[in-house]
């Protein structure tokens, strides 16, 4: 947990020091390298509705040892610290450094400008 949330700081700070011009990378380096965390990004959530399983309780019978246990297990896989939720500040992290990249090469206005656009026309056709 630790590793990750010193992961995610990291991912952020790259992310200012390119808001404020500390480091700048070619558009072509750039995009090998933006594509390569989005197939990550990707990946993950495909996995969402594998992980789904995880959101209910596993049902080992109504007695008390049966119930403790599914809810150990229920708060293992769904706590602070399962890998369920490493694997989303992961996401997190990739998504960050996405911005960094496409900050450091002047790419991140002509992506947001896209977006405001692709909004705009579709708020006038609603």
């Amino acid at each position: 947990m630790a590793n990750m949330a010193a992961a995610k700081s990291a991912a952020s700070n790259l992310v200012d020091s390119a808001k404020n011009g500390g480091f700048t990378v070619t558009k072509e380096s750039a995009d090998e390298l933006i594509n390569t965390l989005s197939k990550f990004v990707d990946e993950i959530d495909a996995m969402d509705f594998t992980l789904a399983a995880f959101d209910q309780r596993p049902q080992l019978g109504g007695h008390e040892y049966g119930q403790l246990v599914a809810q150990h297990m229920h708060e293992s896989a769904n706590g602070p610290n399962s890998a369920r939720m490493v694997v989303r500040q992961l996401k997190e992290v990739l998504r960050l450094s996405i911005e960094a990249l496409q900050r450091a090469s002047g790419q991140y206005e002509e992506t947001e400008a896209t977006v405001v656009d692709t909004l705009n026309r579709t708020s006038k056709t609603i």
